[in-house]
């Protein structure tokens, strides 16, 4: 079984997996994109943890794997684009990858760099957009390259329309959705900022 489903907030991706995990479908794999493998399940005493480590390099990536291996868990995915490990193992009691306090503020500090990131490549992508002498952020006519396609009428305009109307919404999108993922990351990143504070308190 395929389900979609964005995430920019990793505790909300991880309460979701184990929601369905309640539900009796375990997560198999993850797929970029936003597309998750589930199979039925009836052992519902497991549970899923997500970490991101981008900076590990190789050795420490083993002794990384290697230490959470020990106490019982097994890597669901390895993301090696952004660093990202899904774990899930059976419940028995020491369910959570962090439980001490320095642990805890590291994996907020780590979620931040990982959100502001992605915050600065999307900005760095939108910057691209908007210094190209051809950015169609505010009109979308200027998507749209037939000469004179707006002076004709009829026929010869419907067909044209509709002929170069997926090519210009290719055109015109791109940059809304860099300058949205953008936010969305900045917004995530203020979101563990706080919860670090509060941490910390």
């Amino acid at each position: 079984m395929i389900k979609f489903k964005l995430f920019f907030d990793i505790e909300k991706e991880e309460k979701w997996l184990n929601h369905m995990l309640s539900k009796g479908l375990v997560c198999t794999n993850v797929i970029s994109g936003g597309f998750y493998t589930f199979k039925k399940t009836d052992d519902l005493e497991q549970v899923i943890r997500i970490d991101f480590q981008q900076d590990l390099k190789k050795a420490e990536r083993t002794n990384y794997k290697q230490l959470y291996e020990d106490f019982g868990w097994q890597v669901l995915k390895e993301k090696s684009y952004d660093g990202s490990y899904y774990w899930f193992k059976r419940k028995d009691g020491n369910d959570e990858l962090f439980s001490d306090h320095d642990s805890q503020i590291a994996k907020y500090k780590r979620l931040m760099k990982h959100s502001s990131n992605f915050a600065i490549f999307s900005f760095i992508w939108l910057m691209f957009f908007y210094s190209n002498d051809n950015f169609y952020f505010f009109n979308i006519k200027d998507a749209y390259f037939t000469p004179g396609l707006w002076d004709v009428k009829g026929f010869t305009f419907l067909f044209s329309f509709l002929f170069e109307t997926p090519f210009a919404i290719m055109r015109f999108i791109p940059p809304w959705l860099f300058l949205a993922t953008c936010s969305m990351y900045v917004v995530i990143y203020f979101r563990y900022r706080k919860s670090l504070q509060q941490f910390m308190q």
